[in-house]
């Protein structure tokens, strides 16, 4: 009688155990289940974000300056398939990257595809000086930057003269000639060698190689323009990450400046790796065959009638592209 009550309780213990394992075996596949879904939708919910961040891409392609050099807007293209929101507005220099503003708390900042958008400088930031080490840079909400690119910088514009020639290119107060575009080989002191200039389109050297160019400006402006050591050459490679900049080999060696007098042509040589070097730039063989876009850079100030300065600044793309043989 006695070992029966204890086998009808080992019975019931049992029971309750199997029980309680089934409720643990239960509750563990529940959790399991639950995480398993909450993975799953936060997965898709980052596929999402990065489908459609692979459809963004925005370019800043205008930077315009006020009259002591300081940024007073931006101009943002959308180039993308899909509405974006311009959520940061940074600065990049020495290396470090600083938060401006948040131009969507300032005002409207979507921008729809193929749109743009011109986002002004709030009146409660800082100025933001501009000079040739300035990188201004957009991003999204979703985190999408604006491409590397070289925005123009805006002063106005000047209307080319009525006898224009398809080989002359006027942007601002400048005139480019195309068919005066020229390279030439130089030493490691920065002097020439002995060769003539050759046509800058096609670049024939074996690599690396220093090199220095040369373009034929005018200016048509109404006040004679002073650019500085700041001022540069610059190509973009097409199919790499690649950046050479050479800056002036000024006419005044001493402040480093050239003096641009109103309807005289005038040529501009560049050569030095920095605005305050004395070595000049190399291209190196990672341009080999490759193809690159010139953009040019002008820093200086035009002199006003009343012998007071007015800062000037611009970006030029060449509206071509030259070729590294190698």
């Amino acid at each position: 009688m006695y070992f029966g009550k204890i086998r009808h309780a080992r019975t019931g213990i049992s029971t309750i155990a199997a029980m309680f394992m089934l409720l643990l075996m239960f509750t563990a596949f529940t959790g399991i289940l639950v995480a398993f879904l909450n993975y799953n939708l936060s997965a898709k919910e980052q596929m999402d974000i990065e489908h459609e961040r692979a459809q963004e891409k925005i370019v800043l392609t205008r930077i315009e300056l006020d009259n002591e050099s300081n940024i007073s807007n931006v101009v943002i293209n959308n180039t993308g398939s899909i509405d974006v929101r311009i959520r940061a507005l940074y600065e990049i220099a020495n290396g470090e990257t600083k938060l401006l503003f948040d131009p969507s708390s300032y005002d409207e900042a979507n921008i729809g595809p193929t749109e743009s958008l011109i986002i002004d400088i709030p009146s409660d930031i800082p100025e933001i000086q501009f000079d040739n080490q300035t990188i201004i840079v957009a991003a999204t909400e979703r985190g999408t930057k604006t491409l590397d690119s070289l925005p123009e910088l805006v002063y106005g514009q000047v209307e080319p003269p009525s006898d224009y020639d398809p080989t002359k290119l006027y942007i601002g107060p400048l005139m480019l000639k195309f068919d005066d575009f020229f390279y030439h080989t130089t030493r490691g002191d920065g002097t020439l060698d002995d060769s003539d200039w050759k046509p800058g389109w096609i670049v024939d050297e074996k690599l690396p190689v220093k090199l220095a160019w040369k373009i034929t400006v005018m200016n048509i402006d109404n006040r004679n323009l002073t650019i500085t050591r700041f001022s540069s050459f610059n190509i973009v490679s097409t199919n790499s990450p690649n950046v050479r900049s050479w800056y002036i080999n000024s006419t005044d060696h001493i402040n480093r400046e050239q003096f641009l007098q109103i309807n005289q042509t005038e040529s501009i040589t560049y050569i030095w790796d920095g605005p305050f070097s004395d070595d000049p730039q190399t291209v190196s063989s990672t341009y080999k065959g490759s193809t690159c876009m010139v953009f040019l850079t002008f820093f200086g100030f035009f002199h006003e009638t009343d012998e007071t300065e007015t800062p000037y600044a611009q970006t030029i793309p060449f509206e071509a592209s030259i070729t590294v043989v190698g």
